[in-house]
């Protein structure tokens, strides 16, 4: 088990990173690491990374005001540091590959095992389903929220202390992304979870979404690349010869490695996996991929079958990824709010299924589809009408398209409406709600249904 504490000082920043020592002292602890001022602990070390609409920089005093010890700005030429003589500043040409520098650093003294996991979907809810395995026998470090990105990443890595495993999330949405996050990460163990049509607006097609995924092995110099075995762009991938990453499946239809059986699917899937049996999720059968590859991780690294077991039937999933909320006159929230994908938004349709009553479906645009949009779109429409859907909301831009598509297949124009925003639709779902109906709503996080969601429970008493 992990009992050495990974320290960090700023003496490290400066022997490994392109940044001088403006003021305070080489021998300062780095701490957990911030890149929003707003949301600095007291201790913490703030990089102010330049964004494309502010330098995170100019805002080094609300950083030091809301505790901050340590500040890795860039040249600021009307620096004003009366007050903060206690305090270290650092200055650097490129905050952000600072902050990515020093990671790449601390990850050379972390003697564990790195996970690294990316994919179309089901990154979030492998990397919780394993971490909820691995902390059966290891200590666990894993991304939290969103923190899977060229910041996010690092500043996961930078918050390792005494861990065993790290089990980090990978995400991207252009080429060479993944690459850097490899090169960061190092990854021992690699999981592709599947390669779909989200990202196509920016990579054009699924060939090339899956050499992007592939990046996760580019700082592979041997280990496990798992993949899905059931998903046609990754059935078949072969590694070059020279290359020792060795390449092991699981799948639920095709001959894999390892795979799941006597799936029973309902509100809860019950199902078993090579000789463990009676697992149960809180969700469809797409969320058994996920635990898959979660076992097949945990199996590598010697995990008992009653730990994988323990760790797979107490995870209680994610929150606003298929949550279930139970309201006041039994009233069903299926709150998969976070993300979406055309087959994400397929599958919450299927899982719907299971559930009685009415059924109101709020579906927001599906985003970074680029020329596919509206084809995207159109398709979901045909599937609402196919799906029992008693009313139909859409939200967005280009979830017009769902709606157009939904009425063209049948649906009566009284049931759908659409809205620009979440804000202006919130009256009407709100007002469409009645006693034991199920309502499932459903978009890409940049369409912020969540707030829809918060509305519906602040307002449903």
């Amino acid at each position: 088990m992990g009992d050495t504490l990974i320290n960090i000082t700023v003496k490290d920043i400066l022997n490994n990173c392109d940044a001088k020592l403006l003021i305070g002292s080489e021998n300062e602890t780095i701490n957990e690491c911030f890149v929003d001022s707003k949301k600095v602990k007291v201790g913490g070390c703030f990089f102010g990374i330049k964004g494309d609409k502010t330098d995170g920089s100019l805002y080094y005093k609300q950083a030091f005001d809301n505790g901050a010890n340590v500040c890795v700005i860039s040249k600021i030429y009307d620096l004003d540091l009366k007050g903060y003589d206690d305090k270290t500043v650092i200055v650097s040409n490129d905050v952000k590959k600072c902050l990515q520098d020093l990671a790449k650093y601390k990850r050379k003294l972390f003697k564990g095992t790195v996970i690294g996991i990316t994919g179309s979907v089901g990154k979030t809810s492998t990397k919780d389903i394993l971490s909820n395995i691995l902390s059966e026998n290891f200590k666990v470090l894993k991304t939290m929220g969103n923190e899977n990105s060229q910041v996010g990443l690092p500043i996961t890595i930078l918050r390792l202390k005494d861990e065993d495993v790290m089990v980090l999330e990978m995400g991207m949405s252009r080429k060479g992304e993944i690459h850097n996050l490899s090169e960061l990460a190092k990854p021992d163990v690699a999981v592709i979870t599947n390669v779909l049509d989200s990202h196509i607006g920016n990579l054009g097609t699924k060939e090339n979404i899956l050499k992007a995924k592939l990046e996760i092995i580019d700082a592979m110099e041997s280990g496990t690349l798992i993949i899905n075995n059931d998903n046609d762009m990754l059935k078949n991938i072969t590694l070059d010869k020279e290359n020792k990453v060795r390449i092991m499946t699981y799948g639920i239809e095709n001959k894999s490695n390892v795979m799941a059986s006597n799936i029973k699917e309902g509100i809860k899937t019950t199902f078993d996996i090579e000789d463990i049996t009676g697992l149960e999720i809180k969700g469809c059968t797409a969320l058994i991929y996920n635990v898959l590859a979660a076992y097949l991780v945990s199996k590598l690294l010697g995990v008992s079958r009653a730990m994988i077991k323990k760790g797979i039937n107490e995870y209680q999933g994610e929150k606003h990824r298929l949550e279930i909320i139970n309201l006041d006159d039994n009233v069903t929230i299926i709150d998969d709010a976070y993300n979406a994908s055309y087959d994400s938004v397929a599958l919450a349709l299927e899982y719907m299924k299971n559930f009685s009553g009415r059924k109101i479906a709020v579906l927001g645009d599906i985003l970074e589809l680029g020329k596919e949009s509206k084809k995207v779109h159109r398709k979901i429409g045909k599937l609402v009408t196919q799906s029992g859907i008693d009313y139909l909301v859409t939200i967005g831009k280009y979830s017009k398209y769902i709606k157009k598509e939904a009425q063209k297949n049948g649906m009566k124009r009284r049931n759908v409406r659409h809205f620009k925003n979440e804000v202006k639709g919130r009256r009407y779902v709100k007002s469409l709600i009645k006693k034991n109906d199920v309502l499932l709503i459903k978009g890409s996080n940049g369409i912020n249904l969540i707030n829809l969601v918060k509305y519906i429970k602040n307002n449903m008493k």
